[in-house]
């Protein structure tokens, strides 16, 4: 319970009643009206001094008269007659307050006329449309008496207003309701809601001037029961449905004659609420919205916040058209237009000055985005608008959706209340409020042109970003535009229960101001294309951006359409991974984890490991997933050529995961990289074991625990040059590697038959990859580079061999053999005492020139170790000539061969392989990866090898055999 004992009788006082307002000096517009008789006499009855303001003189001469006649004190009332629309008069008005009663403590915006009452397609926006319809208002005059007077009452009277002053503005429930016919007036006054919260934080701070909103229900009156009454008619439903309606939102009942009902509140109760909310009882509170309403439950705003970024994979757009009304921000209307056309849309894009038709045309140009149609449209004049629905009707015959953007971008109007100039104020009200109702209106009356063509269009309006400034004009013109959505869809679903339209529009708003995100416009622009696509379809008016996009959705940016269809995939499944710091391996890692799994990346090299897990978890954190970093785990110093990092390895992966569902065997070595006949029997078993036995052993390990599971999944990482069953493929220089792949491939083929049902094994063999390792790491060369010098060296050295062996026939000896070391062609036997195939040879050498050395030097030292072990292996040379041709050898400079013959010879291999290619292009580490992700999501397939290879052309028959016939045993033994 609060004690309050010690609070003095001063305080205490303020809350009884009496004389509140005792020498308050107040300004009360509308003072003569309905309601404003009502508050004088209250204000008048507190003690205040009362500066009335309406537009009649002798209307208000007459109200004072009857005052005087009651008894109040004229000298406590001034009068002024002006519209406050106009903003010298309410410097007049505040001039007149502050003359006669010396100061200016409360302003009361009253004042305010119903406005045209029409529907929606039929509001008057010029002189001629209202002088047709027989109305005294525009919609812009309405919302300047509305609206645009209380903000100019408000920049008049603010620096005049003591310390500790007060304004109340008067709105209304309606405000916050559907309306039926009232847009021109519910517009405006909804958006003089958002102006008193924002003057109330303008205001509170320095001066600690109150604003607070008084929103009036439906006043118990004659007059409201002929509104009513005219909107039963309107809408064609019983007599007194209207006020039902109304009444049904209430939820206090009210003494009548009757006894207890549901009633309308009095002019009375508003008198009352104001004079509290003038007086000091009310003086904690400001920026407040406070209802006279009988309890009617109506919500503040029809709102709902956007937490997920949209879900564009079953977004389609294909031959849907859209329209997209920019403003002077033509940079943020095109980043609208081309998310839509990401998903398949024609765009048409307005703009309401041709001035920023023409700097969008030539960003459209600058970025290729030919196939957006640029227009321009003034919402404000009818012609312009027709002109554009005749255009996209004559043209596509169906329109799908509409955007419409703000007229000018933040700080335009500035972004202060009461700093705000006339011409502000006016144009504010002319192009934020009064425009986005005027192309409503007359896009409303052209929707008949396509019933029974396409759905109803979805229509989208969208704020500025946030103007990092407190936004208070954004916030006037999202409230503004909320009244006209809701009165819009009212209208159309009323029109079409009556079988007066084929179909209504549900129109939404998309704010974007509470976010400061670097994503903020993505998110809205993709936010727009869903709502396009009608599948989605909000029934909240306002869709808010959520202030922290990344909190809200979980993802730290906007995630790719491959993002929006990975997760889940594999969800709850373990994969362990060699060779997976690099290439293929690291995508396989990072697409499974991306796709849900747990994975255990193994390798060599730790610091590559940290690297990629880093990198990876990064990743995993933008997309949402929790607790990414225990997602991905990582062992290093493993070699999977070596048995016991093999136990280690499945050791780890089985006290981390207890289970594991995916083998990727993807670890292993390029190999040797030399002809057959030059490679050592270590070289040949350092592949097999890294590449072949490694996959052998690994199996043996987990296929146990997966057989125990009863599911699992093993995939050995081949290559194309592993050949097909029934099919070898030559893969010259790489006869170790070539065989550890095809090994692979059969231990695939093989085992499938052992391990199912429960296990699935298959072999993965793509063609060359285009990844680090194909165009090298750091200084190292890549495989073309590298195979490109090896076939130079290969074919300097076989045809230093073939010279040879074409010289021993001639009786070449081994003095002539050994004299090669001498290497330097000028130090080399003359041609005259070579042999013929040798002379000849060096001629060759010496002839080819060249930059590098290869034209001075018959070898380098790789190619003359090669070539002595031949002789040595072939009984030519023995062991310790060997020894003596090495040591006496005098090896090349480097370079040996020319650069640019290097690179050349690199570039036909590359050639090569790209004219073999369907897709003339190799696939990357990541499309391997992902399309594997992919493969391992097929549990029906096992003993097969899937081929990511660009399309390599292959000729496959398993009847050669058959065609060709088996060779001879005299040609095997040729062999």
């Amino acid at each position: 319970m609060n004690d309050m004992s010690d609070l003095s009788n001063a305080v205490v006082s303020q809350s009884l009643t009496g004389r509140r307002l005792e020498n308050k000096s107040v300004i009360l517009t509308g003072a003569a009206g309905s309601i404003g008789r009502y508050i004088s006499r209250h204000l008048l009855r507190e003690g205040a001094m009362v500066t009335m303001t309406g537009r009649d003189q002798s209307k208000l001469d007459a109200f004072v008269e009857e005052l005087s006649e009651e008894g109040f004190d004229a000298d406590n009332i001034s009068t002024i007659v002006g519209d406050c629309a106009d903003p010298q008069v309410c410097r007049d008005i505040v001039d007149q307050a502050v003359g006669a009663f010396s100061k200016l403590d409360v302003l009361v915006n009253n004042a305010g006329a119903a406005g045209p009452k029409y529907t929606l397609r039929d509001i008057p926006f010029t002189d001629v449309e209202m002088r047709a319809a027989g109305s005294d208002q525009t919609m812009f005059d309405s919302a300047m008496n509305l609206l645009g007077a209380p903000w100019n009452m408000a920049r008049a009277a603010a620096a005049h207003l003591t310390d500790g002053g007060t304004i109340v503005n008067v709105s209304t429930i309606f405000s916050r309701t559907h309306y039926y016919g009232r847009i021109p007036y519910v517009v405006p006054k909804s958006g003089l809601n958002a102006l008193g919260k924002g003057l109330a934080l303008e205001l509170g701070d320095e001066r600690g001037i109150r604003v607070n909103t008084l929103f009036p229900g439906p006043i118990e009156s004659e007059r409201i029961d002929t509104v009513f009454a005219t909107m039963d008619e309107l809408q064609n439903i019983p007599p007194g449905s209207t006020s039902q309606e109304f009444r049904d939102l209430m939820i206090t009942t009210r003494k009548t004659e009757d006894g207890l009902d549901y009633r309308y509140p009095t002019p009375t109760d508003v008198a009352n609420g104001i004079v509290w909310l003038a007086s000091e009882e009310s003086a904690a509170v400001s920026g407040h919205h406070i209802e006279v309403t009988n309890g009617m439950q109506v919500p503040a705003q029809s709102r709902s916040q956007l937490v997920s970024w949209p879900d564009k994979r079953l977004e389609d757009l294909t031959d849907h058209v859209v329209l997209i009304l920019g403003g002077s921000d033509y940079e943020e209307a095109l980043t609208y237009a081309e998310r839509h056309i990401k998903s398949g849309a024609h765009v048409l894009l307005a703009f309401r000055s041709l001035e920023s038709v023409g700097h969008a045309r030539s960003l459209i140009q600058s970025k290729g985005l030919d196939e957006i149609q640029l227009s321009h449209l003034d919402p404000l004049r009818r012609e312009s608008v027709d002109r554009t629905m005749q255009f996209i009707d004559d043209h596509f015959g169906r329109l799908d959706g509409v955007i419409v953007l703000p007229r000018k971008p933040n700080g335009h109007y500035g972004y202060a209340l009461c700093s705000a100039t006339d011409e502000d104020v006016e144009n504010f009200v002319r192009e934020e409020v009064v425009a986005p109702v005027a192309f409503a209106s007359m896009f409303a009356t052209n929707m008949s042109r396509w019933f029974g063509k396409c759905d109803p269009p979805a229509i989208t309006y969208a704020t500025n970003g946030s103007d990092t400034h407190g936004n208070l004009l954004n916030e006037v013109i999202r409230a503004s535009i909320e009244a006209l959505i809701r009165g819009w869809r009212h209208e159309d679903e009323t029109l079409q229960t009556a079988g007066e339209l084929e179909w209504a529009v549900r129109p939404n708003q998309l704010v974007r101001y509470d976010s400061e995100d670097k994503d903020n416009l993505t998110f809205a622009a993709d936010w727009a294309a869903t709502l396009t696509n009608r599948v989605r379809q909000m029934d909240p008016i306002n869709l808010w951006i959520p202030k922290s996009i990344k909190r809200a959705t979980g993802k730290e940016s906007m995630p790719t359409p491959l993002m929006r269809v990975l997760p889940g995939l594999h969800k709850g499944k373990t994969a362990v991974i060699t060779g997976g710091s690099l290439g293929i391996g690291l995508q396989l890692g990072r697409y499974l984890a991306i796709a849900g799994c747990r994975v255990l990346l193994s390798a060599r090299s730790a610091a590559k490991l940290e690297e990629a897990r880093s990198e990876i978890v990064e990743e995993l954190r933008g997309i949402g997933y929790p607790q990414a970093d225990t997602r991905v785990s990582i062992l290093a110093d493993i070699d999977v050529g070596d048995p016991k990092a093999l136990d280690a390895l499945y050791d780890r992966a089985i006290e981390l995961f207890g289970n594991v569902d995916f083998l990727i065997n993807n670890a292993g070595i390029s190999g040797a990289e030399e002809m057959v006949v030059d490679m050592t029997l270590a070289d040949w078993n350092r592949t097999m074991e890294a590449n072949l036995i490694s996959n052998y052993s690994l199996i043996r390990k987990f296929g146990p625990v997966m057989k125990d599971k009863g599911k699992g999944s093993i995939l050995n990482v081949s290559s194309y040059f592993g050949g097909e069953k029934y099919v070898a493929v030559a893969y010259p220089n790489r006869g170790d590697y070539a065989v550890s792949k095809a090994g692979q491939r059969v231990l695939a083929e093989i085992l499938s038959r052992h391990l199912g049902p429960e296990i699935q094994i298959n072999a993965l063999a793509p063609g060359p990859v285009d990844g680090a390792r194909l165009r090298g790491l750091g200084d190292a060369p890549g495989l073309f580079d590298r195979r490109g010098r090896l076939v130079l060296e290969n074919k300097r050295l076989n045809q230093v061999h073939k010279a040879i062996l074409s010289d021993l026939k001639a009786g070449l000896g081994a003095d002539t053999i050994m004299a090669l070391s001498a290497n330097e062609v000028a130090n080399l036997p003359s041609s005259n005492d070579l042999p013929k195939a040798l002379a000849r040879l060096v001629g060759q050498v010496v002839d080819a020139g060249g930059a590098g050395n290869s034209s001075r030097f018959l070898m380098h030292e790789g190619i003359a170790s090669k070539l002595v072990d031949r002789l040595v292996n072939g009984g030519i040379l023995t062991a310790e000539q060997r020894t003596a041709f090495m040591e006496s050898f005098v090896d090349a400079p480097e370079p040996f061969f020319d650069l640019e013959e290097s690179k050349k010879s690199a570039a036909q291999i590359e050639s090569g392989i790209l004219n073999r290619l369907h897709l003339h292009k190799m696939p990357t580490d990541e499309q391997v990866g992902l399309s594997t992700v992919f493969h391992l999501a097929d549990d029906i397939v096992s003993g097969e090898t899937f081929h990511p290879s660009g399309g390599l052309k292959f000729d496959r028959s398993v009847t050669e055999g058959e065609l060709l016939l088996p060779p001879s045993q005299a040609d095997l033994n040729k062999l």
